[in-house]
């Protein structure tokens, strides 16, 4: 059995990891799932939530994403995020920015909006 899966993880601005790794927990509509290798096909719609990446024993990272798309294949994981913040490696100074932006488009926006807001911010602030 293979121990590593490929793994592409794009955004519009960039490409954030093209790697091979040894497991993605991903935030499905449906609900969290953990991808390791030889994964069945599955293709889901990703809701607002965190992406953990396992490269090694000791080396996971986690990425806040706002919605997108994932493709799996046995070989393959496939991540299309709509926006992504790499919380493992992100300077506090920069967290700090991000939470008061966030404080601020809650108080300019609809009630629809402003769930997925509060609902981000405390992903942030669970992290953090």
């Amino acid at each position: 059995m293979d121990t590593k899966i490929n793994f592409d993880f794009v955004s519009p601005e960039e490409s954030i990891i093209s790697s091979e790794v040894d497991m993605v927990l991903i935030p499905a509509i449906e609900g969290d799932a953990g991808i390791l290798p030889n994964h069945a096909p599955y293709m889901t719609i990703l809701r607002q939530g965190i992406v953990e990446v396992t490269f090694g024993k000791d080396n996971i990272k986690q990425y806040l994403v706002e919605g997108g798309f994932a493709d799996i294949t046995p070989q393959k994981i496939t991540i299309l995020a709509e926006n992504s913040i790499n919380l493992t490696d992100i300077d506090d100074s920069v967290l700090k920015e991000k939470l008061q932006q966030i404080d601020e488009n809650i108080s300019n926006a609809s009630e629809s909006d402003k769930e997925l807001l509060i609902e981000k911010k405390a992903l942030i602030e669970n992290f953090s």
